[in-house]
């Protein structure tokens, strides 16, 4: 624990190899209980995304909170992503994508949030409900009538919903980010690869989010 602490100060140690690891072994957990291929790069991939993400969240609100969030969430991920997998073993949901390097880049995107939504329902679930949960959208509205109303929706569920939809949207751009890095060295794409897209796609979901709220404040 004093490690971490002394991490989370303004001039990092040697301990960002802990948090290194810490990401690694996320991606590595919802493959445990079955038997199949891992890639190294994956997850040095999830280590390096998120440790940079920690690493500037803590330098953008100079809150240990951001860095605490981005910690939790990353195990929230491995968790949910494990019963996903028990649910529908990586074999069948590998079988189940379909890569396409003629695609228009949006059209990718889109096509990735799709299959997320699809076959990563407990997962999806889990960061939807992890976004709901950890929002501040004001403070709790007693104004009575339709002004209340529409100050409640206004300042709580329409942040809320921008917030998911962002959420989608980094999911789907880091599933097209490793599909684009796996056909560049290529690597079949393997079930390791897949919670490594999900959470660098949360990691840049956390920093986009802060850098919007930072300069909102500023």
């Amino acid at each position: 624990m004093d490690s971490l602490q002394a991490w989370l100060s303004a001039k990092p140690g040697g301990d960002l190899i802990l948090l290194f690891f810490y990401f690694w072994l996320a991606t590595l957990i919802p493959l445990i209980p079955h038997q199949v291929s891992t890639l190294w790069l994956w997850g040095a991939l999830s280590g390096v995304c998120l440790v940079t993400a920690s690493w500037l969240l803590f330098h953008l609100s100079r809150q240990r909170s951001a860095i605490w969030s981005l910690l939790a969430c990353g195990a929230l991920i491995s968790i949910a992503s494990l019963c996903d997998f028990w649910r529908l073993p990586p074999a069948y949901l590998l079988s189940q994508c379909r890569t396409s390097v003629d695609m228009e880049f949006l059209a990718g995107v889109f096509r990735h949030i799709e299959f997320h939504c699809q076959w990563f329902p407990i997962t999806n679930a889990a960061m939807l409900l992890w976004i709901c949960l950890s929002s501040r959208g004001g403070e709790e509205q007693k104004t009575a009538g339709w002004g209340g109303t529409w100050r409640c929706v206004r300042m709580q569920i329409l942040p809320r919903m921008a917030q998911c939809l962002l959420m989608l949207f980094c999911m789907g751009l880091a599933m097209s980010a490793v599909e684009w890095i796996a056909i560049s060295v290529q690597k079949n794409l393997s079930a390791d690869g897949f919670v490594c897209a999900m959470l660098c796609g949360m990691a840049l979901y956390h920093f986009v989010l802060s850098l919007i709220t930072h300069k909102l404040l500023t």
